[in-house]
């Protein structure tokens, strides 16, 4: 991760030949989620009946059967269909059940190149009957990237790589209703990919009307699910586990990517909607090709292109918003320009500032949130008074158990949990410890150390005295029964104690035994004198 950091630092890069992860596909082409609608054996009913897609943002796939069913008669009208960019895909020759015996040679790869000597580029395949074994992916998989088969909920999620012989999908038989797969989508829009297998339109077989799978594709699209083919989804999903993992080498101005296709049959062009760490302020492009930005600083590169480019004078890391005093609050989101290392690059998208490292809402403002285990932001502090000062962390995490963050200065730091309230969105005020900080401009860490820890704020208090305070206040009475209640800095109430005491220094010093060391809030008083709050810290 500290190569990482190098790429944003105003530093030579001539020492490091090689660091990992600049580059972070943004799921799903920018959409929440993806839909797929396929259908199979080749059928006009189809054809005829999907003619409302011509107004659509929204592409699908047609398996063909090259030896039987419409398509092997009278191939124009899906022919038409692909010129519109609809893919055609595989659905072997014969509609054989590829399990029982059947050549599979013949019946895959004899598809293959009759569709191919059309003109069209065949990538997947869907196999008949769903049926499949380890000798039949074996098959698939000489001629194709990705194949489809059913008998699940046709739900494939992002972040765990899944069996491309075996994409499931989600079957529309004669018994099926429009809400079950409304359902379906609805699920994908949370960040997955929805594969939905169709057979006859308003005809045929298993058949789906003209107004149900209309108005499926139009939900989807109102969801704003990328709708997309399955050649086109799949080789963007697959392309993901790729390039994330891409290690760059440096330059003399620059570094370059370079990766490896992970399927001979892959798709001849995959656009890919990218982050590239450290091209900020330089020019990204592929085979001599300058790629432009989006408006969102992302780029959309070619995957097949196999690498990229990064080159120009290197960017300057400075304060974002100057440099912070202290004592004082360090807003997480307000990391140094580009000063970090994010390894997933997800973020919510909140248009705060251009190197968006994860920033999501938190409360009334901005916070940092997707964080994994060893990312890091650095912050630029400008210290006004030398000594130790208290640092509360106020952070939030979902997780099952309480997570950790490391603050550090220099070759100071402190070490704290965060606990766990169940949700992202629930924050706590939680005491790191102290840190001894020297006057002047110096360099704050943030590091995660568990995956999945939102952080809002660090503050640092210059407490130096407080117990001073305490030991001043003496009580009128003299020495006297006092009622002491100690609280931690979130209003939990950690002890409670009568003591005899003449000062409140002496009913701290009596009252502390058993606590930890940090900071409290003491309320303490006479019987029938009232009470009195006063700050306190255990060394």
């Amino acid at each position: 991760m500290e190569c990482l950091k190098l790429s944003f630092a105003a530093l030579s890069l001539a020492a490091v030949s090689a660091f990992a992860g600049p580059i972070t596909t943004v799921p799903w082409n920018g959409h929440p989620g993806a839909a797929t609608f396929t259908f199979d054996d080749g059928l006009h009913s189809q054809t005829n009946n999907l003619t409302f897609l011509d107004n659509m943002d929204a592409k699908v796939t047609f398996f063909v059967c090259t030896g039987t069913m419409d398509f092997s008669t009278n191939s124009q009208p899906h022919l038409n269909y692909a010129k519109k960019g609809h893919e055609i895909g595989n659905h072997t020759v014969n509609h054989k059940n590829l399990t029982q015996g059947a050549d599979l040679n013949s019946e895959i790869g004899g598809a293959a190149t009759k569709l191919r000597s059309m003109g069209l580029e065949v990538t997947s395949l869907a196999t008949p009957y769903c049926a499949q074994n380890a000798t039949v992916k074996n098959a698939i998989n000489q001629e194709h990237f990705i194949n489809r088969g059913c008998g699940g909920g046709g739900l494939t999620g992002w972040d765990n790589e899944p069996d491309w012989m075996q994409i499931d999908s989600h079957y529309w038989q004669a018994s099926s209703n429009v809400a079950s797969f409304k359902s379906s989508l609805d699920q994908a829009a949370s960040g997955k990919w929805h594969v939905q297998l169709n057979h006859g339109v308003a005809g045929n077989w298993d058949v789906i009307s003209t107004a149900d799978i209309k108005t499926l594709i139009e939900y989807a699209v109102s969801k704003n699910l990328w709708v997309a083919t399955f050649s086109t989804v799949g080789a963007y999903l697959r392309a993901h586990f790729t390039i994330d993992k891409a290690t760059a080498t440096n330059t003399a101005n620059g570094f370059t990517v370079r990766w490896t296709s992970p399927h001979a049959h892959m798709p001849k062009s995959v656009p890919l909607r990218v982050k590239i760490q450290g091209a900020q302020g330089k020019t990204v492009s592929q085979k001599g090709k300058e790629v432009k930005p989006n408006s969102d600083g992302t780029y959309t590169i070619e995957f097949m292109a196999l690498e990229l480019e990064v080159s120009g004078e290197p960017i300057e890391v400075k304060p974002f918003k100057g440099a912070i005093e202290i004592p004082g609050t360090v807003e997480a989101e307000n990391y140094d320009t580009y000063a970090y290392s994010d390894a997933d690059g997800k973020s919510d998208e909140t248009g705060y500032r251009s190197d968006d490292a994860g920033i999501v809402k938190g409360g009334s403002g901005y916070a940092l949130g997707y964080t994994s285990a060893d990312d890091y932001f650095e912050y630029t502090l400008d210290v006004k008074k030398a000594g130790k000062y208290k640092v509360v962390i106020n952070g939030a995490t979902g997780n099952s158990t309480a997570s950790s963050v490391t603050v550090s200065v220099g070759d100071k730091k402190v070490e704290t949990e965060i606990p766990s309230k169940g949700d992202w969105n629930t924050y706590s005020e939680v005491e790191a410890g102290e840190l001894e900080l020297a006057a002047g401009k110096q360099t704050l860490r943030l590091t995660i150390n568990t995956n999945y820890i939102n952080v809002d704020w660090i503050k640092f208090v210059d407490e130096s005295g407080t117990t001073n305070i305490a030991r001043k206040i003496a009580f009128e009475h003299g020495t006297a029964m006092v009622h002491c209640q100690v609280f931690d800095l979130n209003g939990q109430l950690v002890k409670s104690a009568n003591v005899m005491a003449g000062s409140a220094s002496e009913a701290w010093n009596l009252v502390k035994v058993g606590l930890r060391k940090g900071a409290y809030i003491m309320r303490y008083g006479e019987a029938g004198q009232g009470s009195h709050v006063v700050k306190v810290r255990l060394q």
